[in-house]
């Protein structure tokens, strides 16, 4: 820009211009006087502006050309500015990280205090389970201490004792009015046998009419704990549905009776812990009934025949545990494939799955009872389920749970009396009836199915 303006061409320019507005001021100023002069001074003021606006860009271009020349104070600036914003954002971000450590701090706090609440609840549980479990052995042992204080004073009566084993109960015996009472002492040593082997004193009971519960009690009493209340009062239960299919008849209409074994003889072994013949009779009233309804149009009551084999499916599974576990579960696992909401097999199965050291398995048969249950009308097998299943919540940490689990069951069981012991007079007659087991026992299968003899005949 300085070399365009100091040329010579610009020079020339600027006063041929120069003269030509002289000439023009001179012949305007051969006009009159004052209108000259006001004319004069206006143009001087407009020429005076003119330098100055000229004046003013020629500064302009110098300015900026030097700046454009010389780019470091720009660049510098520019670097200050990038460096305060850089500046700016670090100290945003480490601002942002205090922030995000304090709130990591709050929310560690919070989670250790949440966590101190649930392991305070949590002992607090333990601890009034602990309590109420200390409370109640401590009550038992209370009772039991009480019951053999009473036991100690008492003093066995000379005197005849109406025992009725169908009801249960003891008659209040007649205080003898002489001071000489004697002591009489029974002879009855205590025994410990398996299921299979009290066949024949269950059978011999139910001849004579006794009371299930009391049969329960006194099969409980002689097995000693080998099998629980629920295994006794199912294979008691099993006894007494085989006998009622002999007395109705169910497997003399059978096609293949003649080649069947006799249902006295199949009572008979039974008694005598062998269950191979009623299972043989059983297993030939249920492949007839599958048939049956094999061959059924009517779906109703192709069903109604598949819950009727059903049930002797868990009649058959409950003989077979006698003696062979896997055959009854094996018929089990039929009753449920028949019916899939058969409470009764599901308990049952559940219990040859415990046997077999398969918890996992047992806990879902024993859920599948709580599921299809009927409060009502299933209560011993719900009580079973909670007595296993409260094994289980125990084996996994689950105490109070547990706890609540078996006490329900325990108090169903003791509503029983399952549990009872046996008083003097009620062993006596156990002996006598064992003693006599042999001779009475015939007898006693005869009165069983002699309504089945009297309706064939």
């Amino acid at each position: 820009m300085i070399e365009q303006l100091g040329s010579l061409e610009f020079i020339a320019t600027v006063s041929s211009k120069f003269e030509f507005l002289l000439e023009a001021v001179n012949a305007y100023f051969a006009g009159g006087n004052n209108l000259k002069f006001i004319s004069f001074t206006l143009i001087l003021f407009a020429l005076v502006l003119f330098l100055l606006l000229v004046i003013i860009i020629y500064i302009r271009n110098i300015i900026f050309f030097v700046k454009s020349n010389n780019p470091g104070k720009n660049v510098e600036r520019e670097n200050a500015e990038e460096n305060e914003d850089l500046f700016d954002e670090e100290e945003q971000r480490e601002l942002e990280k205090e922030l995000q450590k304090e709130l990591d701090l709050a929310l560690e706090e919070r989670r250790e205090i949440e966590r101190q609440a649930e392991e305070d609840q949590r002992q607090k549980e333990l601890s009034q389970a602990k309590k109420a479990e200390q409370k109640k052995i401590k009550k038992e042992k209370q009772e039991q201490e009480k019951e053999q204080k009473i036991m100690s004073r008492e003093k066995p009566k000379n005197v005849g004792i109406d025992f009725d084993w169908q009801k249960g109960k003891i008659p209040p015996a007649e205080l003898s009015e002489t001071s000489n009472i004697t002591e009489i002492s029974i002879s009855y040593k205590q025994s410990r046998k398996e299921l299979n082997e009290l066949m024949g004193l269950v059978i011999d009971m139910l001849g004579r009419g006794v009371d299930d519960l009391k049969i329960a009690q006194t099969v409980n009493y002689k097995n000693q704990g080998m099998q629980d209340e629920n295994e006794i009062l199912k294979t008691i239960d099993a006894v007494k549905f085989f006998i009622s299919l002999c007395v109705s008849g169910k497997f003399s209409h059978l096609e293949r009776y003649a080649d069947l074994p006799g249902e006295e003889q199949a009572l008979y072994n039974l008694a005598n812990g062998d269950p191979s013949l009623a299972l043989a009779l059983l297993e030939s009233l249920m492949d007839t009934n599958i048939d049956k309804a094999n061959a059924v149009t009517s779906e109703a009551k192709r069903q109604q025949v598949y819950m009727d084999v059903s049930s002797y499916a868990c009649c058959f599974g409950a003989l077979a545990e006698l003696n062979d576990i896997m055959l009854a579960t094996s018929a089990y696992e039929l009753a449920i494939e028949l019916q899939s909401v058969n409470v009764v097999a599901w308990s049952r199965l559940g219990d040859v799955y415990k046997k077999a050291s398969s918890m996992s398995k047992a806990a879902w048969a024993y859920q599948n009872v709580l599921n299809f249950a009927d409060g009502e009308i299933d209560i011993t097998e719900v009580a079973n389920a909670n007595r296993h299943l409260s094994e289980h919540l125990y084996a996994e940490g689950n105490s109070l749970q547990a706890a609540k689990l078996y006490n329900s069951a325990k108090q169903y069981y003791d509503s029983l009396g399952i549990n009872r012991r046996l008083d003097k007079q009620e062993l006596e007659i156990i002996g006598i009836i064992e003693s006599n087991r042999q001779t009475s026992l015939p007898e006693s299968i005869k009165k069983l199915l002699g309504a089945a003899e009297n309706s064939r005949s």
